[in-house]
């Protein structure tokens, strides 16, 4: 009879803790299943912050892209100081001449004047915008600046400086020079003179006379 009772309570023993055995297994599964919801939820916004990253810099990438001469100006918006707003890539009957600059640069100062007069004298057959690069200098300083010298070509702002870096963007003044077909013709570093500048503008226009006489 002992020996009965004895063996009766084993199995009791033995079932008992095969229930709790799968109770605890199941609760476990269960608490995996849990945790891994916001494991695959956190990974799928890492992979959506990867590909915006990856999306941000190939434009990134194609911003930057260097403009040489023979390639075409391209098309951006740029706020002026009088309010207006001007895109440097449009299709115009005219030679460009651009001229990156910051007021606190010497040489600049030096060379507006320059830049108004050959303005007055071409502004029929030549634009000339002077793009201040906004990032690299105050905006009161660039008010300042225009209206101490008086200029009378628009100034445009170049503010997180785009268009300054796609030119190279190493020094100022920076010149670009554009024929009347929005194509780059030169690059050039530096300060130029006034006969050196005026050469190049009437090189411009010997081009343009010369096309359409063809």
């Amino acid at each position: 009879m002992k020996r009965f009772l004895f063996i009766r309570a084993m199995v009791m023993l033995v079932v008992v803790g095969a229930s709790w055995g799968v109770i605890a297994n199941t609760t476990y599964a269960a608490s995996l299943s849990k945790k891994n919801v916001p494991l695959k939820e956190e990974y799928g916004r890492e992979r959506v912050e990867a590909e915006k990253e990856v999306e941000a810099e190939a434009h990134a990438v194609e911003v930057m892209k260097k403009i040489k001469p023979g390639q075409r100006l391209p098309s951006l918006i740029l706020k002026g100081l009088n309010g207006k707003s001007y895109d440097v890539g449009a299709t115009r009957n005219k030679a460009l001449v651009i001229s990156f600059w910051a007021s606190w640069c010497d040489p600049c100062r030096l060379e507006a004047p320059m830049l108004n007069e050959l303005y007055s004298k071409y502004k029929d057959d030549v634009d000339v915008y002077g793009i201040n690069v906004t990032r690299y200098d105050r905006l009161e300083d660039v008010q300042k600046f225009s209206r101490s010298l008086d200029l009378q070509f628009p100034i445009l702002l170049d503010e997180q400086g785009a268009l300054f870096e796609r030119f190279g963007g190493v020094a100022f003044p920076t010149h670009v020079l554009v024929d009347h077909h929005g194509q780059v013709r030169e690059i050039i570093i530096g300060m130029l003179s006034e006969q050196e500048l005026e050469r190049k503008i009437k090189t411009l226009q010997k081009k343009k006379v010369s096309l359409g006489a063809e």
